[in-house]
C-alpha cells in the first residue's frame, strides 16, 4: 500500500522508511520475544516517522493492516498505535449484519 500511495501522489519527499516504520517479516517476534527487537524501539520508530511525515507535509493518513489487534503479539497493535499518536480512527467492516457487526464491535472495544 505505501508503494502505490508514494508513486500515485507523488510523495517523493518522503523515503519509506517513513511511511512503514514497523514491518514484521518473518522472525520478526521471535527476535521480539528474544529481546532483540524492543517495545521502546517500535514506538520511538513510529513516532519519529510520524513526526517527520506530519512536518513536511499537509495531511497525514496512518494506515493499519487487519483488524485493530494486528500487531499485539509485538505489543504495538494498531489500536494501540492510534492512541499513542493521538489519531483518530476509522472502522472499516465488511458487508452482511451477523459476523460484520460483531467484528466491528470487537474492533470498536479494542480502541476505546
Amino acid at each position: 500500500d505505501v508503494c502505490l500511495v508514494r508513486e500515485r501522489f507523488n510523495l517523493h519527499h518522503l523515503d519509506y522508511e517513513y511511511m512503514s516504520p514497523v514491518i514484521i517479516p518473518r522472525g520478526y517476534t521471535k527476535k521480539f520475544i528474544d529481546g532483540e527487537i524492543t517495545y521502546e524501539k517500535q514506538i520511538a520508530d513510529i513516532e519519529e516517522s510520524f513526526k517527520h511525515v506530519s512536518e513536511c507535509s499537509d495531511v497525514v493518513l496512518a494506515e493499519g493492516t487487519g483488524h485493530c489487534a494486528v500487531g499485539s503479539i509485538v505489543n504495538v497493535n494498531n489500536a494501540k498505535v492510534a492512541s499513542i499518536l493521538g489519531a483518530d480512527m476509522v472502522l472499516i467492516a465488511n458487508g452482511g449484519l451477523g459476523s460484520a457487526f460483531d467484528e466491528l464491535e470487537l474492533n470498536r472495544i479494542l480502541c476505546q
